[in-house]
């Protein structure tokens, strides 16, 4: 039976989260559901990107911070119209105005999804734990993203699934064998310009990578809030020619797949689809050790763990790899054969399908 689920975000523009939206989207004849999408805020390359696809897209145009009135009162008219069986909300800001919404509306099955590790005061827990209270099931993204939501009391053991993020390696395979000679040490970055992400610690860590006389070439994609730090940090350094500050770009993997290794110096990452995404193009990859990077990377195998992202550390890390370069190529092999299959968007379909469809049976979810 045809099931219509309206999928919630925040927004519809570009970064890890919205690029779900479009893995969904690429992957629903895996799926036997009506799918909608919707942002609380505006659109952007992602929205008109699904668009193009052919599914509806419904972007509210509100600033989508808790609470806001307007997209409850906007969400209660759309959801009305469309009549989900399932809403399935991804992201604090898509949990709080959807859950609410939806219970309001009395939309059968309530799906949250937590995307990330929040730093959530005590006030915060007990908002959200009222707010998980009428969601069926709430979504963690890794083991480290569900252990969070049970361990702080926002989320019941029972109500608790973890499913990782889908991610798509097609094209990465393909892209694989595009290496180079190690004559200048290529670093990559993908991700939102935004303090969380910590781009501004890598930049500074290859300004010291070029003190230490290491030729570096470091590729910045992706657009934020930081973009103008950004830009500003590299000129003070004098790095405008070891620093590619990309921007938004819609193929990020033809940059990753040139470089020798991908950095993901996160303060808090819930799981990391990027760092995924470099692992399947067979680049060893450096992470933090937050979130579902240790989840995802064999430490000294397939790519490394650091306990601290300062510049510093970055640096001492990346130091180390270069004067030992020669293992790159065999540790990015790895990298690539120890994702392959296990975050397939095939897999990821039928797992929510199989959720959506026992908790509709179920009519209350068991919540």
């Amino acid at each position: 039976m045809t099931v219509r689920v309206i999928h919630i975000f925040t927004s519809l523009d570009f970064g890890g989260v919205e690029t779900h939206a479009l893995t969904v989207a690429r992957n629903a004849h895996c799926s036997n559901n009506e799918i909608y999408f919707c942002a609380l805020g505006s659109g952007g390359a992602v929205s008109d990107e699904l668009e193009k696809i052919g599914f509806p897209v419904y972007c509210l145009n509100c600033s989508g911070k808790i609470p806001d009135i307007k997209v409850i009162y906007n969400l209660l008219g759309l959801l009305v119209r469309i009549k989900p069986r399932v809403i399935h909300c991804h992201g604090s800001e898509a949990n709080f105005h959807g859950l609410i919404s939806a219970w309001l509306c009395r939309v059968p099955v309530r799906i949250g999804e937590e995307i990330g590790i929040p730093r959530h005061s005590r006030l915060a827990k007990l908002v959200f734990k009222m707010v998980y209270a009428f969601s069926h099931r709430v979504i963690g993204i890794s083991d480290a993203v569900k252990d969070w939501l049970v361990n702080s009391s926002e989320v019941p053991a029972r109500k608790a699934v973890r499913i990782y993020n889908p991610v798509e390696l097609i094209l990465t395979e393909r892209l694989s064998s595009e290496r180079r000679e190690y004559d200048v040490f290529k670093i990559g970055y993908v991700g939102r310009l935004e303090e969380v992400k910590n781009p501004l610690a890598l930049i500074r860590a290859v300004a010291l990578l070029k003190e230490k006389n290491v030729p570096v070439k470091l590729f910045v994609v992706g657009d934020g809030s930081q973009m103008k730090s950004c830009i500003s940090l590299c000129s003070d350094l004098s790095l405008i020619d070891e620093v590619e500050l990309v921007g938004y770009s819609n193929n990020p993997r033809s940059y990753v797949s040139q470089c020798d290794i991908y950095v993901q110096p996160s303060l808090s990452e819930g799981f990391g689809i990027a760092l995924v995404e470099a692992m399947g193009c067979g680049v060893p990859v450096l992470a933090t050790k937050v979130g579902g990077a240790p989840e995802i990377i064999d430490h000294g195998k397939t790519g490394w763990l650091i306990d601290n992202s300062d510049p510093v550390s970055l640096c001492d890390s990346l130091y180390q790899i270069w004067n030992q370069r020669e293992n790159l190529t065999e540790i990015g092999e790895c990298a690539k054969e120890s994702v392959r299959g296990r975050f397939e968007p095939e897999n990821y379909m039928v797992e929510l399908d199989n959720l959506y469809s026992g908790l509709a049976k179920s009519g209350s979810g068991n919540g």
